[in-house]
């Protein structure tokens, strides 16, 4: 699976999203993505991202990427890991920091949800689920491109200003539930609430 594909929705995730956000006006927020690294000793098979303030077990070493995506809120900087698993399935972990004053004061569930709704926008939702990724708000749905037969499991999380975007793409059928449980369940956001 080329990772166009895997980028193009985080891309409509992150448009989509700064569309939401940027009804509010503030500041922006200066937060840079520089160390990553493959934990060792008792925590060997996460993957961390120190400057990501995350954890999580990929199911092999992701690569990282940084593109500065425009939005109605300004350019916004997109940092990306994507593991490829094989050419029909990809995993991928992405963050994007926005100016806290356009996440102060809105209701967590309908930023999600708009970031949901814009990037699935005219694939087929299955499923839904509003959920808490250690205590902060998330949603995790899955969903069906028809015209590329990829299957999606996406789940969107924010934490402060910060909007984490999981993804599991699969040619044919969705991820097996031991893929997602072994990959997104394994998530974990280590900064302090």
């Amino acid at each position: 699976m080329k990772k166009n594909v895997v980028y193009a929705l985080f891309l409509g995730i992150l448009a989509v999203t700064g569309l939401s956000f940027s009804s509010c006006s503030g500041n922006a927020s200066d937060a840079k993505d520089k160390t990553e690294e493959v934990a060792d000793t008792e925590e060997e098979e996460f993957f961390i991202s120190k400057d990501g303030q995350f954890k999580a077990r990929f199911p092999g070493e992701p690569t990282r990427d940084s593109q500065m995506v425009p939005t109605e809120a300004g350019d916004i900087e997109m940092i990306s890991f994507v593991y490829e698993k094989s050419a029909t399935e990809a995993c991928m972990i992405a963050y994007s920091d926005y100016p806290s004053s356009l996440v102060d004061g809105q209701d967590p569930m309908t930023l999600l949800g708009s970031a949901r709704d814009g990037s699935l926008e005219g694939n087929l939702v299955e499923s839904d689920k509003e959920m808490k990724v250690g205590g902060w708000p998330a949603i995790r749905t899955k969903a069906i491109d028809k015209t590329q037969n990829l299957y999606y499991v996406l789940e969107v999380v924010l934490a402060k200003n910060r909007l984490y975007q999981l993804l599991m793409v699969r040619d044919g059928s969705y991820p097996t539930d031991e893929a997602i449980e072994e990959f997104m369940d394994t998530f974990v956001i280590t900064m302090k609430k």
